[in-house]
């Protein structure tokens, strides 16, 4: 990278991004507007990360369009295995009532219905809990 202006406390100098192929220039320019205090907070930020200003809004933006894609990406797929997670325990929920329903006909109720009958709700409730949660994080 090129170097350019010394950061405030005149040690080093700035780095820049670097040319395009070939020596070229970027001909696109990028404007916004800031206040005094998003400017300060951005021209020191930048001074810590020895870049200068554009650099480090590039370089800043970009990291969070790369980060923020997969992340998004992987809430909205586990939302979804939840959802379907759920879907399937309840169906497992409804064959233990039927067997419930069975044993119960047979006055014959055996320990591990009940236990599986336990486990089946609580394994429900969490996983509810789990696709409420994720709904409201999603955008």
């Amino acid at each position: 990278m090129a170097t350019g202006k010394r950061g405030s406390d005149g040690a080093e100098p700035l780095r820049r991004r670097a040319k395009l192929d070939g020596g070229r220039r970027r001909e696109r320019e990028l404007r916004i507007r800031v206040c005094d205090q998003e400017y300060e907070e951005i021209r020191e930020a930048a001074t810590r990360a020895g870049l200068a200003c554009s650099a480090f809004v590039v370089k800043t933006v970009r990291t969070s369009i790369r980060e923020q894609q997969p992340l998004d990406g992987a809430l909205v797929a586990l939302h979804a295995e939840l959802r379907n997670a759920s879907r399937q325990v309840n169906a497992v929920g409804v064959n233990l009532n039927q067997l419930v329903r069975h044993a119960n006909t047979y006055n014959e109720v055996p320990e591990s219905v009940r236990w599986l009958a336990a486990y089946c709700f609580q394994v429900v409730r969490r996983v509810e809990a789990a696709i409420v949660e994720l709904g409201r994080r999603l955008p």
